[in-house]
């Protein structure tokens, strides 16, 4: 039995086939990003499948729980100097692996970040520049649908807050305004329109992100 399943077995009305494809994405759906860490699912293979499945936004969530965010070590570290040798960047950048990556709760997240944002120039994730390199080549249809998935993300994101601020904008324009009352129920009308249209948009955001009614 794989580690997931061993560790939190999905429940049968919810599970996406036994595949470790499917208790990913089962996991990333169904926890926060603050108990995927906790639980220690965002490191080694296991993390690597979950990572896939999340959304920029959230990988940058999980990236704030990283040892880099909370010790703060030198950038350079991560980076081959100019002139650098390479057996000498090797041997630092082992060091840095060891003393930064192998502890980190979200290093796959940290690596999964880098392939999104098509950074391979140092070390993400514990994992090397050609590696990531490699990675982002054999990836690249996986990626490619992920970055498509991010995109609408962020544009859903952007109608939210639009949709927020022209309620903001008609409720502040047209409450406690005098006038004919076929133009205050034409009013009215309007700002519960817009409300209605912020609520969709942030109840499709709710569902889409697995939270329930009560959250």
């Amino acid at each position: 039995m794989n580690t997931m399943m061993a560790a939190h077995p999905p429940k049968p009305a919810d599970a996406r086939g036994f595949t470790e494809d499917g208790i990913a994405r089962y996991l990333a759906d169904t926890e926060s990003i603050d108990d995927l860490v906790a639980g220690g699912y965002l490191a080694g293979h296991d993390g690597r499948l979950i990572a896939q499945q999340l959304r920029a936004p959230q990988l940058r969530r999980a990236i704030t729980h990283s040892v880099c965010h909370t010790v703060q070590p030198d950038v350079d570290n991560f980076y081959q100097e100019d002139g650098e040798p390479d057996a000498d960047w090797q041997q630092r950048r082992a060091r840095t692996v060891r003393d930064h990556c192998t502890v980190c709760p979200v290093r796959a997240a940290c690596a999964e970040l880098a392939l999104r944002d098509d950074d391979t120039v140092g070390v993400r994730g514990g994992l090397a520049p050609e590696k990531l390199t490699r990675r982002l080549v054999a990836e690249t249809t996986r990626l490619e649908r992920a970055r498509a998935l991010d995109g609408r993300t962020a544009e859903a994101r952007r109608a939210r807050i639009a949709a927020g601020a022209e309620l903001q904008r008609l409720s502040g324009q047209y409450l406690g305004t005098s006038g004919k009352p076929e133009k205050r129920l034409e009013n009215i009308e309007n700002i519960r329109e817009a409300a209605r249209r912020r609520d969709e948009l942030v109840a499709a955001y709710r569902r889409a992100a697995g939270w329930t009614v009560a959250a």
